[in-house]
């Protein structure tokens, strides 16, 4: 690679080694960059791998790293009262924690001991005194990165673009809360939103629709880059692995939502009336027991549907793509309150596997499921039912189609988008 090519300044709170959603897309932008003449310098924190632990840590001491895709600066850690809360109490406080987090979220943006993540800031700020680059991302959440953003292009007048990976006033989660204290920490948001994001120069996201809700509501030019899966990851198998087992996954969390129980009650009921079995078919919900909340919602049916509902601890991406790999569906269960498409999905492209959506979203899921033919659309309990009783899917995806999700290809887009619309590049 190049180090002449025009330098790309990321700034992101998950990286590798954590092991995390949010770390995949600015991985794959430093992974992939040097592809399109890009050179790539990560600012992240200093994470250590944690495994399946609850915990993420972080050590105190700044790294520098040089590698042939790019340069990745990890900041030490900074002590906050949520992170001495973990570090010395761990979860046994969680309630505690969690309040010194919400207020963190009211205070971090102009009280610099709330903001755990001004370290990021701070070597950013360093290595631009030092080194030219053409362009600063931040991608949120934490969106406090925006506000960093934001300082850096006005102090250095170069081009800033801000990537949501979900929405952050407009985020679907928070949106639905009403209590007092999740409505003052809205309004702060938004006022800092406000704020900063209007110094924008382009902001990127994850799908069209979460696009064109966050144009509308800053009115600044939005492109989406879908984040899409990893070329290594792919475990294709077309035909059916199971002849006499019907063995359904589902992979992560599940939002409140997201409405699991419409195919659990459809179980309990084709169990009663003995049209299955634990014989006949396995539900698996891998990694749902890391989320207690959610454990909660199907406790009172393991006992109903003994042998056929199985949950896992959180478990590795290796160890979730072997599950997936036996299974002879994958189930994504779709939130009314959310539009965007869960970065699950992907993963389920790159398996080759036939994707269940459990109810039809009528919009971009569906789109997607059904213009690539990757799966069955389920939106009421009788049309369950009969496809429990029955499962045939017609699943003959066009491998151009899947090829067009993965992070190689939307990290090629996405460099189309800095290349031709922010830093004026000479391919001469």
């Amino acid at each position: 690679m190049n180090s002449d090519n025009p330098k790309i300044l990321i700034l992101c709170n998950d990286f590798p080694p954590i092991n995390s959603i949010g770390a995949d897309r600015p991985y794959s932008w430093f992974i992939y960059f040097k592809d399109y003449d890009l050179y790539p310098v990560v600012i992240t924190k200093n994470w250590i791998e944690s495994g399946n632990s609850r915990f993420k840590t972080i050590l105190p001491k700044r790294e520098e790293e040089v590698t042939p895709q790019g340069t990745i600066i990890r900041a030490k850690k900074i002590m906050t009262p949520s992170l001495w809360m973990t570090s010395v109490f761990g979860m046994r406080l969680s309630l505690i924690r969690r309040f010194f987090t919400l207020i963190e979220k009211l205070l971090g943006f102009n009280i610099s001991l709330f903001d755990q993540h001004r370290e990021i800031y701070k070597e950013a700020f360093k290595y631009l005194d030092n080194n030219n680059i053409e362009l600063v991302i931040s991608t949120g959440e934490p969106f406090i990165l925006f506000k960093y953003g934001s300082k850096l292009k006005k102090k250095y007048k170069i081009k800033w673009v801000a990537d949501y990976r979900d929405g952050w006033y407009l985020n679907h989660v928070t949106s639905i809360k009403k209590n007092s204290l999740i409505k003052l920490i809205r309004s702060v948001e938004l006022k800092a939103e406000k704020k900063y994001i209007k110094n924008a120069d382009l902001i990127t996201t994850i799908d069209p629709i979460l696009a064109d809700r966050l144009e509308t509501f800053t009115k600044i030019k939005t492109k989406y880059v879908y984040n899409g899966f990893w070329n290594h990851i792919t475990c294709r198998k077309t035909t059916k692995q199971n002849q006499n087992k019907l063995i359904l996954n589902h992979t992560g969390t599940l939002t409140n939502g997201q409405r699991i129980e419409v195919l659990l009650d459809v179980l309990v009921y084709l169990k009663e009336i003995d049209k299955i079995s634990k014989y006949s078919i396995e539900l698996n919900l891998v990694g749902l027991e890391y989320f207690p909340d959610q454990m909660e919602r199907v406790k009172k049916y393991k006992e109903k549907l003994k042998g056929i509902l199985v949950t896992t601890p959180r478990l590795k991406k290796e160890e979730a793509n072997k599950m997936n790999l036996r299974a002879d569906y994958l189930i994504n269960f779709t939130d009314e309150n959310y539009t965007a498409i869960y970065a699950k999905t992907y993963n389920y492209i790159a398996c080759g596997k036939p994707i269940l959506v459990i109810p039809g979203d009528n919009g971009l899921l569906d789109d997607i499921v059904t213009e690539h033919n990757l799966g069955t659309i389920l939106n009421t309990a009788r049309e369950i039912e009969d496809f429990i009783t029955n499962p045939d899917v017609d699943f003959k995806p066009d491998p151009k189609n899947l090829e067009f999700f993965t992070r190689r290809n939307q990290t090629k887009i996405m460099s189309e988008i800095i290349k031709t619309q922010l830093i004026n590049y000479d391919q001469t």
